[in-house]
């Protein structure tokens, strides 16, 4: 079986290096069937996991005998608005690399740790010029098979849940049992290797779906659509015990209309109404996942649930979400960045030493992980709070650097405009949730995934100009 494991990770490689254009899609694919295909190997090798990694190489290096730009300066306004803080970010991580070596002596961590910051730089300046070449039709394009593709894989979970036993499904390795709602659930994960991965695709399908149904121009039918696809969406990753996909959802639906409300009205009021309308929209969505209209209580540890309401337990341990919300930023937020500074001092402990994976090439007795689920913990663990205080200046420059490539998409071009839109609020959802829950993080996809949504934001502008000369709506000074 690992010479067809190895064989597909060829096809699909040497396809990416014969046309970089395509690079995005068949990194996809090879996210979707890197999973099934470890779970059929003996003893499930880890380095499955940088399969996807390999094929975005592979694009790459097309890329660059294609003599695409792949620099970050090639990227407009790069250097202006980032170019300083980004800088010392990565000298401040290259050091942090150097202290890990030297205090740990493990270059496997040390690797994986420069892997999971700079994997996502590539990845903006590949989805740049992607969207540069491809424009608004290939990005949406390929979102489009992105959605149906991990559609099609977020089915296991279902599967995996009504008793299929294939060995394709399940999660690598123990898997995870969750003890809440007075019962013990499985996390299913279906053909994902485990349930933080599949929810993630779970909440990255909603949010793709949404935009692509809502960015077309703003309808009632196509809302109720929209809503009607999250909605089923919930349910199902429910399933994975994973309920921070909710939030995940919920933010991005919120700021998604927030920004909408903002550039395209004017007015910050109406925007906020926007924000919070769909909140409690989607509050309310969560509430009606139990179809038990007595119910009052969204305590889920606290809730009874019968050994033959399997899938109502699921549900009811979904709708605490929200309450337990202010308990896990401080628990998973704050607490971990004291508690990284008591163990490992203001400078940390050096890159890698929080990362998802290291626990296979050094002893888990040898480093004390406990501040590295969320991910201020982890910045902190491993930057220190240098590297933290630097993370949150980048984070400052990158956000601006957004607000003004909205702004002028708002009055350049509404369709850019909403896709804009769309982009920021996946990138907000997904470090909001990166903050108290950076497992997920580590993945490879993941991480190029985050970078190809920044990248098509920032293409956006010369997209947007070029469609506005053709047709003749470019505004005076723009």
């Amino acid at each position: 079986m690992i010479e067809i494991a190895f064989l597909t990770l060829f096809v699909i490689a040497f396809a990416a290096f014969g046309n970089w254009r395509w690079g995005l899609a068949l990194c996809v694919l090879m996210a979707i069937v890197q999973d099934p295909l470890r779970k059929l190997i003996p003893d499930q090798p880890v380095y499955f996991v940088v399969f996807v990694g390999v094929v975005f190489g592979a694009a790459l290096l097309s890329a660059l005998v294609a003599k695409v730009p792949l620099k970050p300066s090639s990227i407009n306004g790069w250097k202006y608005y980032v170019g300083k803080p980004f800088l010392l970010f990565i000298v401040l991580v290259i050091l942090q690399a150097l202290h890990s070596f030297i205090r740990f002596g493990n270059p496997m961590m040390t690797g994986i740790g420069l892997l999971s910051y700079f994997a996502p730089l590539p990845a903006v300046i590949f989805g740049y010029q992607f969207a540069l070449r491809r424009g608004m039709k290939g990005l949406t394009g390929w979102m489009w098979f992105y959605i149906i593709t991990a559609s099609i894989a977020l089915s296991g979970v279902y599967l995996e849940f009504i008793g299929f036993d294939w060995p394709v499904l399940g999660e690598v390795g123990e898997g995870l049992i969750i003890y809440d709602v007075s019962t013990a659930l499985k996390a299913y994960s279906g053909f994902f290797r485990s349930s933080e991965i599949a929810a993630w695709h779970a909440g990255t399908i909603a949010c793709f779906g949404f935009m692509l149904m809502v960015g077309r121009g703003m309808s009632l039918p196509r809302l109720l659509m929209a809503l009607l696809m999250v909605l089923f969406l919930f349910g199902l990753a429910s399933l994975t015990g994973r309920r921070k996909m909710l939030v995940v959802v919920v933010i991005f639906i919120t700021v998604y209309f927030m920004l909408n409300a903002w550039f395209q009205r004017g007015a910050g009021k109406l925007a906020v109404i926007a924000g919070l309308t769909a909140l409690l929209s989607f509050i309310a969505i969560v509430g009606i996942v139990d179809p038990d209209p007595g119910e009052r209580s969204f305590n889920s540890h606290n809730m009874k649930v019968g050994v033959n309401e399997t899938y109502k337990a699921y549900a009811l341990r979904s709708r605490s979400v929200i309450q337990d919300i202010p308990d896990r930023f401080t628990n998973m937020g704050i607490d971990p960045v004291v508690w990284a500074v008591d163990s490992y001092g203001v400078f940390g402990a050096g890159l890698g030493t929080g990362s998802q994976g290291v626990q296979h090439y050094i002893a888990e007795d040898a480093i004390n992980r406990g501040a590295a689920e969320g991910g201020l913990g982890k910045f902190t663990m491993e930057l220190g709070i240098p590297g933290l205080v630097m993370a949150v200046w980048l984070l400052a420059a990158f956000f601006r650097y957004f607000w003004r490539v909205l702004a002028y998409l708002s009055v350049t071009s509404p369709r850019h405009a909403r896709f804009g839109y769309g982009m920021f609020a996946f990138l907000t959802a997904n470090a909001a949730s990166f903050a108290v829950a950076a497992q997920a993080y580590g993945d490879l996809f993941i991480l190029l995934s985050i970078g190809w949504a920044a990248g098509f934001i920032l293409a956006l502008p010369v997209l947007a100009k070029a469609a506005a000369q053709a047709a003749g709506t470019l505004p005076p000074d723009r």
